[in-house]
């Protein structure tokens, strides 16, 4: 994981350099989780991109693979979790939901063989509903369908529970390197007016070690404009 300390350490000797500004850990940690956020959605644009390279056969094989390296990435935001329908017939999503990867009827494993049934996923009500008005193609038990809206909505509607895999958002890390839903922020006490790095009240980031100089470049950018500083607005655009 990226250490909070040492992005708001690189961002704060950045400010300064030749006394053009200054951060405070308060306007750090204001726009610390919002450019945890945007460097998670350009990697989820990588993946677009990456899949266009891969069709197109441009794509390298095993480890060369930009689609794996993107992908290998993100497998650390998978998560499993068992949802029961709600009294509305639907499911809600667990609280750190960002998209969906697979769907299943609830089951067990009985004499070597699996009951649970994949759920087909889709994102058209459109095309549900004319599944649910057809007498051939209609959802049954042994091929459920499940629509991806404000909540999940899966028919036919006897299942009762389900199990999904799914993407969560970035949250952060304790220092201890304990995952925790709290954001990323920069703990501190102050010392004779100075702000001293504090561990036990710090997040880091939840994003890869490798995605560190992406983050440094999108936090500079933020608090270049914040601070309108014309040149840690350059520095944060230099390789964006």
């Amino acid at each position: 994981m990226i250490s909070v300390k040492r992005v708001y350490e690189v961002l704060k000797d950045l400010a300064n350099k030749e006394q053009r500004g200054f951060i405070s850990p308060s306007e750090f940690n204001t726009m610390a989780p919002i450019a945890q956020t945007a460097v998670f959605n350009k990697m989820w644009s990588e993946v677009l991109a990456s899949e266009s390279i891969r069709l197109s056969g441009r794509d390298g094989q095993r480890d060369l693979s930009k689609t794996n390296d993107v992908r290998e990435e993100l497998s650390m935001y998978l998560r499993n979790a068992t949802q029961e329908r709600q009294a509305d017939l639907k499911y809600t999503y667990p609280s750190d939901f960002y998209k969906l990867s697979s769907a299943k009827t609830y089951g067990s494993v009985l004499m070597g063989v699996v009951t649970s049934i994949p759920i087909e996923i889709m994102y058209d009500p459109h095309r549900l509903d004319y599944m649910l008005r057809s007498t051939l193609s209609g959802p049954s038990i042994g091929k459920p369908v499940v629509l991806v809206a404000d909540k999940l909505e899966v028919h036919p509607n006897s299942i009762k529970k389900i199990d999904i895999r799914y993407y969560k958002i970035p949250e952060g890390v304790t220092t201890a390197g304990a995952s925790t839903s709290s954001q990323p922020q920069f703990g501190y006490t102050t010392v004779a007016g100075d702000e001293v790095f504090d561990a036990a009240t710090s997040i880091d980031f939840e994003l890869p070690q490798d995605r560190e100089e992406q983050l440094v470049l999108e936090v500079a950018s933020m608090i270049g404009t914040s601070l309108r500083d014309a040149a840690l607005i350059n520095y944060g655009r230099q390789q964006g």
